[in-house]
């Protein structure tokens, strides 16, 4: 699930979910965050999150970045970008609540 705003410049940038996958010793391949049974694309604990964002750069090119968001924050995130909260006001918070 994506989740972000119209893009105007300096806006919130954009909420994705994501897992990993790891090889583990024994040759199997597994899908982290653990989740039993199915993965459900509205559980936010089944889910790791970032926000991803592109900052002007001096030379007016634009820069990709992304920041960790922890599951406790996501709903917050989500709230922030429905909203058009500006950016620095997003980071700011994700700074705050580690």
């Amino acid at each position: 699930m994506k989740l972000r705003t119209n893009h105007t410049p300096g806006c919130s940038g954009t909420l994705c979910q994501r897992t990993k996958k790891k090889k583990l010793k024994n040759g199997k391949i597994q899908e982290y965050p653990i989740v039993v049974g199915e993965r459900d694309r509205n559980n936010i604990i089944h889910w790791f999150w970032h926000l991803s964002f592109k900052l002007k750069q001096t030379d007016g090119s634009f820069k990709s970045s992304t920041v960790s968001v922890r599951s406790e924050q996501v709903e917050a995130i989500q709230n922030f970008i429905i909203n058009n909260i500006q950016l620095e006001a997003i980071l700011s918070y994700l700074q705050s609540s580690k």
